[in-house]
């Protein structure tokens, strides 16, 4: 949990303090405020990389050499301070006074999830971020699941190589019988959990929404009936042709159907988002489930394309999630007699510079 947040040099913000409340934070301001950077700025604490942009030296003020952020948190019962420093090479992370080598600590100290205008893609786009959504997940959840993955990752890294040159070939049959038992890893780990991801996520959906039989499927990357080092074997002239491997972990994905349905062809794009929610939601109990705390949620643009009974549900939803919540809307208007009691209600200036709120 997030105590206290300081950005300074980091996009518009100049100097900008935060004392953080437990529970919903809301953030109001005309547009380009800065409401957005400032869950930008939690959202890099936690993964080391912006939802916004590519590149991290993008994040530095105009006219600034660096930028920094500071953090007091709360972890297991712990106060303690995570910094970062950025500047246009390089990245140094700090978290109780020692230099942090491994960025995935980060996730675990200060591990949040987001919901912006643009996280309805995650359901329409290509299968990678659905992929790292759910890898987040068994992340937290399973402690050999970063292992597995980095074994993995350098067979199919080996594999991929020997495809593009014949001089590698003679080993391939190596790096797939490695590939097939880091596979068995990810894949259990990934099925056992998506499979409590679909259950909360019916109650979610029901939540949010009203609605019934909302399931989640979870596909492997490879058919079931087979092993993959034997399809792996027969799939080597394919996948010679195309220069990479076509079957695995790497391919799995997840689909959401409402009643056999794509969320596209049976909800409105306000549902839709609420959809997203839901599966945020869900992410959120299960992590709640396995470590008896929660992790950090932040909501961009909340109003956006709701109305104002679905705000009203999405806010009941968050708050009884019991996590820390920051969320930004740009008319406080938008959620008049929303928030519950215990909530912190900022407006950011237009200017933020030098500010403490």
């Amino acid at each position: 949990m997030l105590l206290e947040l300081e950005l300074h040099g980091f996009r518009c913000f100049s100097d900008l303090r935060i004392e953080c409340g437990p529970a919903l934070n809301c953030f109001t301001g005309s547009n380009a405020c800065g409401k957005t950077s400032l869950l930008e700025a939690i959202y890099f604490l936690s993964r080391a990389r912006s939802f916004r942009c590519r590149l991290p030296q993008d994040l530095i003020r105009r006219g600034a050499a660096v930028f920094r952020l500071v953090a007091r948190i709360e972890s297991d019962g712990r106060r303690e301070t995570l910094g970062m420093q950025r500047d246009a090479q390089s990245l140094v992370v700090r978290h109780a006074g020692t230099t942090l080598v491994s960025l995935a600590e980060l996730s675990r100290l200060l591990p949040v999830l987001l919901l912006t205008p643009d996280s309805h893609r995650l359901l329409d786009d290509g299968p990678k971020s659905r992929r790292r959504f759910i890898d987040w997940g068994v992340f937290q959840r399973d402690a050999l699941f970063l292992g597995h993955w980095r074994r993995f990752t350098q067979a199919l890294r080996q594999r991929n190589a020997a495809l593009r040159d014949p001089r590698m070939s003679r080993g391939i049959e190596v790096w797939e019988r490695e590939i097939a038992q880091a596979a068995v890893s990810l894949d259990a780990a990934r099925s056992v959990f998506c499979a409590e991801l679909d259950a909360e996520l019916s109650l979610q959906a029901q939540a949010l929404l009203g609605l019934d039989g909302v399931r989640l499927e979870y596909r492997r990357g490879w058919h079931r009936d087979h092993e993959l080092e034997a399809l792996l074997a027969g799939s080597r002239d394919g996948d010679r042709r195309l220069g990479h491997t076509r079957l695995g972990p790497q391919r799995a994905d997840f689909q959401v159907r409402i009643q056999g349905r794509p969320p596209g062809a049976a909800l409105s794009r306000g549902q839709h988002k609420l959809l997203v929610a839901a599966l945020m939601l869900a992410q959120a109990a299960l992590y709640r489930r396995h470590h008896e705390q929660c992790c950090t949620l932040l909501v961009d643009d909340l109003a956006a394309e709701l109305d104002q009974e679905h705000r009203a549900r999405f806010i009941t939803a968050l708050s009884a999630a019991g996590a820390q919540v920051f969320l930004t809307v740009i008319e406080p208007a938008a959620i008049a007699g929303l928030l519950p009691a215990d909530s912190v209600q900022q407006a950011l200036p237009n200017a933020a510079t030098g500010d403490v709120l």
